[in-house]
């Protein structure tokens, strides 16, 4: 039998190259058409019509791939933050914004007034938009613009007189703008008969109650139920700190602060010792933590100030020579980190010290008094 190989025919040469090459155009085809639908596609107009359809879930997903994609863009944060909001997850909202402090001011600084005019603008096409009532109010909320947020929420509790954001924000508004307060802790009350068992309702009372209304005991037990019910966030631990250091027991709010330092911090550096009398100032990115050595003897007064022209909020612990925090300040001047410390032991103590949540950009004068 004779055998004729394939190569040798010229004419199957050109047949198997046919082939061959429309193979590779379909399956290089299929590949493309298969990565395409894939592909998230980071849109912020398919992001906002999930939001309009009730897909709160998908919307983050949409959401959440335009902030990977441009993080220092502040649409994608808007936009997660609204869904947030509406699915009750208030804490991932403010960790948001922290967010967009951190990262997309120092590149636009007009980010609020975009966040703001937005919101404007669909509210002028559609005032009765519950989604954008809520993404308006929750920005002017964010903002301290306290007084128009109530006017955003007294529209959305005539729509929707049973809504729990609408009844928390309303209260938090009114105790932390100092107005109707009576009325403020009224909403509080419905928004927790609403929702008793959120973690996130339990924060945003606890923070009222911290920053507004000082309630120091009504906040500790608020914020010690979100603890319990997950949210160990930075913010929470601030709060429980300020409330033990009002109630007077300081090593368990200097651990708290410790907590909330310690959750934010991506790169701890050293820095020089300070001695009575000297002052640092301190480059601050998002994440950096410094860590100042500050040595005393027995009995010997530690007074720590700080304060800052780039940015108005601070926040710092002292751990004593084996590491144990010892005492922890947030807002005990003005906004700013302060203190007064006599030593226990001769050593060499540890001050550690950031802009609260670790999210500003600017210089920090930490002084030694």
């Amino acid at each position: 039998m004779t055998h004729i190989a394939f190569t040798s025919n010229p004419l199957l040469r050109h047949l198997r190259r046919f082939v061959a090459v429309l193979a590779a155009v379909i399956l290089g085809g299929a590949t493309l058409a298969a990565a395409a639908e894939a592909a998230p596609s980071c849109a912020p107009q398919q992001g906002q019509a999930f939001i309009d359809a009730g897909r709160y879930d998908r919307a983050i997903h949409e959401f959440t791939c335009m902030i990977d994609a441009q993080p220092t863009e502040v649409e994608g944060y808007r936009g997660r933050i609204e869904a947030e909001v509406l699915l009750g997850r208030y804490s991932d909202a403010v960790r948001d914004y922290t967010r967009v402090t951190a990262h997309v001011l120092p590149v636009h600084p007009d980010a609020e007034r975009t966040i703001l005019d937005g919101y404007g603008d669909r509210l002028a096409s559609d005032p009765d938009s519950v989604p954008a009532l809520t993404g308006m109010s929750f920005a002017r909320w964010w903002f301290f613009d306290y007084a128009r947020a109530i006017h955003l929420l007294d529209r959305l509790l005539a729509l929707r007189p049973a809504d729990v954001y609408g009844n928390l924000l309303r209260g938090s508004s009114r105790l932390l703008k100092g107005v109707s307060t009576t009325e403020g802790a009224a909403d509080l009350e419905q928004a927790l008969a609403l929702a008793p068992e959120s973690a996130d309702v339990r924060f945003i009372v606890a923070d009222a109650y911290t920053y507004g209304v000082h309630d120091p005991e009504r906040a500790l037990a608020e914020a010690t139920l979100a603890l319990d019910w997950g949210l160990d966030t930075p913010r929470v631990h601030a709060i429980l700190g300020a409330a033990y250091n009002a109630l007077g027991d300081l090593a368990t709010a200097a651990s708290h602060i410790q907590r909330s330092i310690d959750l934010v911090t991506t790169e701890l550096l050293p820095a020089a010792p300070i001695a009575p009398g000297d002052a640092l100032t301190l480059d601050l990115v998002p994440g950096r933590t410094y860590e100042i050595p500050v040595a005393a003897t027995a009995g010997e007064a530690i007074s720590i100030s700080t304060g800052s022209h780039d940015f108005w909020d601070s926040i710092a612990v002292l751990l004593a020579p084996d590491g144990t925090p010892v005492v922890g300040s947030d807002d005990d001047s003005a906004y700013f980190a302060a203190f007064d410390w006599t030593a226990e032991q001769t050593g060499t103590y540890r001050l550690q010290v950031t802009s609260f949540e670790a999210v500003s950009t600017g210089r920090l004068v930490v002084t030694r008094d």
